[in-house]
């Protein structure tokens, strides 16, 4: 056939706008991208592990794929891209669920604060407490939903019919409150009048204005530390001495910008599982976390890349992806509602994710070869946390390859909304 073109090629006008040049890169990529994509595909159908059931109860079978990735772990983290997915609540319930009784696991560690835990630990491992009190525990409103709650019920169920019991744990610092409760009330059993003290100083500072200014963080940071150090001398059991420890990472938060927060944050969280870890010398711990805390990635230095660097290959992520369908939020004006999500943008990894044939599945990651160049290239990524995203392009963020954010993947082609608990949704 001979060319349409004088020479056999195009000439080009030297004032041919920019952005046509711009239109004919664009459609050289999209080209490019529709040539890739049927051997992509054709492989990653080859790799992926059908998921069959999103809800625990439902046997082991289809997670068969999923041994050899955990067998070696102490702790395996479980993300999640949105905190208010309904399918996606239920799928981390059922691998917690084969964790626990397949794999030998026996803590929970969620990005809660530590102190409120300690309630939901005590229902879970004895059923004390009423329900307005347990459910104020939860600490984290995002997570008040019937799916968090079905879990924390099977937990509880699981311990009443086992002699090792499962503990649940916090290892967020964000609320200061919870933990000078706690202390407060072993103040007044030790009848310890230096400790009632300290509590209260404390608690006076983290109500009096200007909590930001470094003359407030610095008193604040004091005070911890006096605290701290007179619970090490009368010699308080571990989880007091603890509460004194989250105390003391709350005080570091205050006056941090939005990332150095967020870097101060995830280390205090990778320092409390490594206490865990000590306390515990045989536990293996499940970290319940968004897919940005547990990722073992090197962008930033996460909760993930901080335990991968201490444990090595006993740390295991599992990162938690959705293509469509709808998630909970909280608005500005801390109203509750169902976000939309928005279909995969072009060129990001739910892209080619969605492409897959099953509808949900698994994806070991760590044997991504040099042909997934779409795995191991940085792209596109869900990501919304427990506020509203601005638009529908503020639900992507550019992410490190998936090859080295998770050791596995597990994808759901639509999630929902997560459903509020039916009692009344407290005030954020």
């Amino acid at each position: 056939m001979s060319s349409p073109f004088p020479n056999g090629r195009p000439t080009t006008p030297a004032n041919w706008p920019a952005r046509s040049w711009l239109g004919l890169l664009l459609l050289l990529a999209f080209s490019q991208l529709q040539a890739q994509a049927p051997a992509d595909i054709a492989r990653l159908n080859q790799q992926v592990a059908p998921i069959t059931a999103v809800r625990a109860g439902s046997g082991f079978a289809d997670l068969a794929p999923l041994a050899p990735v955990v067998a070696p772990a102490r702790v395996v983290g479980l993300g999640e891209c949105t905190h208010g997915s309904h399918e996606v609540f239920q799928l981390k319930h059922r691998l917690l669920e084969y964790l626990v009784t397949q794999q030998g696991f026996t803590t929970l560690a969620l990005e809660v604060d530590y102190g409120y835990a300690e309630i939901l630990n005590e229902y879970i491992q004895t059923g004390a407490g009423d329900s307005l009190t347990v459910h104020q525990a939860v600490g984290f409103h995002i997570w008040d939903t019937t799916e968090f709650w079905d879990m924390v019920e099977w937990l509880r169920a699981y311990n009443q019919q086992h002699a090792a019991k499962i503990r649940y744990v916090g290892i967020d610092m964000q609320n200061p409150e919870p933990n000078l409760l706690r202390l407060a009330h072993f103040a007044t059993q030790r009848a310890d009048t230096v400790l009632q003290r300290q509590v209260r100083s404390l608690r006076t500072a983290y109500t009096a204005p200007n909590q930001a200014s470094a003359a407030a963080k610095q008193r604040l940071v004091r005070l911890s530390d006096e605290l701290v150090q007179h619970l090490q001398a009368v010699v308080a059991p571990a989880a007091m001495q603890q509460h004194g420890q989250v105390l003391r990472q709350r005080a570091e938060l205050l006056g941090q910008n939005f990332a150095k927060y967020n870097t101060v944050r995830d280390q205090a969280m990778a320092t409390n599982v490594a206490w865990l870890l000590q306390q515990e010398p045989t536990a293996k711990v499940v970290v319940w976390a968004h897919n940005q805390h547990i990722r073992r990635d090197d962008d930033q230095p996460r909760l993930g890349q901080l335990l991968a660097k201490q444990l090595g290959p006993a740390y295991v992520a599992v990162g938690f992806a959705t293509g469509h369908g709808t998630a909970s939020v909280f608005d500005p004006d801390g109203s509750f509602r169902a976000l939309g999500l928005a279909p995969p943008v072009p060129n990001s990894f739910e892209t080619w994710l969605d492409q897959a044939t099953p509808p949900t599945y698994f994806l070991q990651l760590r044997s991504a070869a040099v042909a997934d160049k779409w795995l191991t290239t940085r792209r596109k990524f869900r990501q919304i946390g427990e506020t509203a995203p601005n638009g529908l392009n503020g639900q992507f963020m550019w992410y490190a390859p998936l090859s080295k954010a998770f050791d596995a993947l597990v994808y759901l082609h639509e999630t929902s909304a997560s459903q509020p608990y039916p009692a009344a949704h407290p005030a954020r």
